[in-house]
C-alpha cells in the first residue's frame, strides 16, 4: 500500500533497479556479490569430459555459461553433485601462501623445528608461492614422494581473488575478493626442511589440495578451521588468531605483485600439524564453506 502513495518517479526507479539487478544476477553473479552483497557458492566441475562453472543449489549444480570472472550467464541445465567430478575451484596464475600466521602454529613449530629461525621469521610478513602445478581438487589423491621422510597436513582458509588487484588498501580489499575456499598446504618438513626455495617441501605434485567450491558469503575474520585424519579431529583453530588478516594479506601482496582473478592465497595453518601416511583420509572443514577431503597414497 505504501507504494501507492509514493512518488511515481521514485516507484519507477525502484522497479527499474529491481529488474536491472535480476538481469545482472543472471549475467554477472560474481560482480553482483562484489557490488551488492548478493551471495552464492560457485563450483567448477567436469562431466563426460566437459568442464564448466556452476552455482551450488543444495545437492544440484546449476550450470554457468561463459567465464565466471568475465561475461557469463546462468542456464537452466542442472547436474546432481553426485554425478560430476568437482574440480579445483579456479585455475590461478599464482598460488600464494602466508607462513607462520598464527601464534599457536608458531609455538608448535618452535617445539619441533629450528626455534630461533621460526621465532625470527614469525615477526615479519613472509608470503611465498606454491607452484600452480601442485593444485588438486576434492577427492583427489595426495601422493607422498618416495624421497620424503615426513609429510604433514596444514588445513587453511584460502582467499579467492575476484578482479585485478594492484596497490590496494586493506579497507578496499573486500572489493577485490570473490570469496573463500578450503585448502591444505601439504608440506614435507623432514630432511627437506631447509630447502631454500620450497620447491620440494611445498610444491611437490599434489601438495596443493583446494576446494570443494567458493563461498562468497563469509566473514573471514572469525571462522573455525577443523582438520581431521581418518575422521578424528587433529587440529582446530579460528581465523581470529591470524597475525595478518585476509584483507591485510591481499593488500600487502598487491603492493608489489598484481593479483589476478582466480588467484589463490593460503592464509596459514592455525595450530598443530602431524604426519600423513598412505591410506589416510584428510579432511579440512570450514562449516560456512564445506569439507575438502583427500586420500593419501605412497608414490
Amino acid at each position: 500500500m505504501a507504494l501507492l502513495h509514493c512518488d511515481r518517479k521514485a516507484a519507477n526507479k525502484v522497479v527499474t533497479w529491481f529488474f536491472g539487478l535480476k538481469i545482472l544476477m543472471r549475467s554477472r553473479p560474481g560482480l553482483v556479490r562484489l557490488c551488492t552483497g548478493v551471495t552464492m557458492k560457485f563450483a567448477r566441475f567436469e562431466v563426460n569430459g566437459w568442464q564448466s562453472y556452476a552455482v551450488v543449489e543444495g545437492d544440484q549444480l546449476r550450470v554457468i555459461q561463459g567465464d565466471l570472472f568475465g561475461q557469463h550467464h546462468f542456464t537452466d541445465a542442472r547436474y546432481p553433485i553426485s554425478n560430476v567430478k568437482i574440480l579445483p575451484p579456479t585455475q590461478p596464475t599464482s598460488f600464494w601462501a602466508v607462513g607462520l600466521n598464527y601464534a599457536d602454529h608458531v609455538a608448535h613449530q618452535v617445539e619441533n623445528l629450528d626455534a630461533e629461525r621460526i621465532a625470527r621469521d614469525a615477526q615479519t610478513f613472509r608470503p611465498w608461492q606454491k607452484g600452480v602445478s601442485c593444485i588438486i581438487g576434492q577427492g583427489d589423491t595426495v601422493i607422498l614422494p618416495t624421497e620424503s621422510d615426513y609429510v604433514h597436513y596444514e588445513g587453511e582458509l584460502v582467499i579467492v581473488i575476484g578482479k585485478p588487484a594492484r596497490r590496494i588498501t586493506p579497507e578496499s580489499a573486500p572489493d577485490f575478493i570473490l570469496g573463500y575456499t578450503c585448502g591444505n598446504d601439504i608440506s614435507s618438513e623432514g630432511s627437506w626442511h631447509d630447502d631454500p626455495s620450497n620447491w620440494r617441501k611445498k610444491t611437490s605434485d599434489t601438495f596443493g589440495p583446494v576446494g570443494p567450491w567458493i563461498e562468497t558469503d563469509l566473514d573471514p575474520q572469525s571462522v573455525d578451521i577443523i582438520t581431521r585424519i581418518n575422521g578424528k579431529e587433529t587440529d582446530r583453530g579460528n581465523t581470529s588468531g591470524m597475525t595478518f588478516g585476509c584483507y591485510e594479506t591481499v593488500s600487502r601482496i598487491s603492493q608489489f605483485v598484481t593479483l589476478h582473478p582466480g588467484d589463490l592465497i593460503l592464509t596459514g595453518a592455525p595450530g598443530a600439524v602431524d604426519a600423513l601416511k598412505p591410506g589416510d583420509v584428510v579432511d579440512v572443514e570450514i562449516a560456512e564453506i564445506g569439507c575438502l577431503s583427500n586420500i593419501v597414497a605412497a608414490e
